[in-house]
Order: C-alpha cells, then sequence, then structure tokens
C-alpha cells in the first residue's frame, strides 16, 4: 500500500476517533480525498497529502478545483498535510498560498 493511501486511512480514523463519519474517494478521482460528515457541523472535504512540503502536488488548479467542490457541497475545504516523520496537520484554505 502506497503512503498516500495509508496517510487516507490515518487522516480518517484521526477524524473518527473525533466522531466524524468519513469516506475516501478510492483513487482520488474525485475533487477531494476524504469525506467527513458530523451532526451539527459543516461538511468538510479533505485533500490528503505526505509530500516533503504541503503544496508540492497541491497546485492553484487543484486548489481552485476543491474550493469549487467544497463551496457547491456547502461545505468546508482543508488540506490534511502529514509529512514522513510528521504529525498531522489540518491547513484552512485561507492559510493557503
Amino acid at each position: 500500500m502506497s503512503r498516500g493511501i495509508q496517510r487516507e486511512r490515518d487522516v480518517r480514523r484521526v477524524l473518527e476517533a473525533e466522531g466524524w463519519w468519513t469516506a475516501r474517494a478510492a483513487g482520488s478521482f474525485g475533487d477531494a480525498d476524504v469525506i467527513a460528515l458530523k451532526v451539527g457541523t459543516r461538511p468538510q472535504m479533505i485533500e490528503v497529502k505526505s509530500t516533503t512540503t504541503p503544496f508540492a502536488h497541491f497546485g492553484p488548479a487543484d486548489r481552485a478545483e476543491l474550493l469549487d467542490a467544497a463551496e457547491r457541497a456547502g461545505a468546508d475545504a482543508y488540506l490534511a498535510y502529514w509529512p514522513k516523520g510528521g504529525k498531522l496537520k489540518f491547513i484552512s484554505p485561507v492559510d493557503w498560498p
């Protein structure tokens, strides 16, 4: 299993431990890697990266697509960045370049 798939599963476990229901977009054919739902909270559409830098493979076009999809779905968009040997960090669009 690739590190990317493992990180997506790890992000799901973290969110599920906090009471979220999650689904992984297998093969990343959608605009987000993970969808998270929780009663009383806005849905989340999450792109997961485990690269050396958070935006290495999450360029402006990918960011715009995720933001558009989240807006259409009434969801919040996040980048979940979890580098090898590092800690998970959820990055909000206000902190994206």
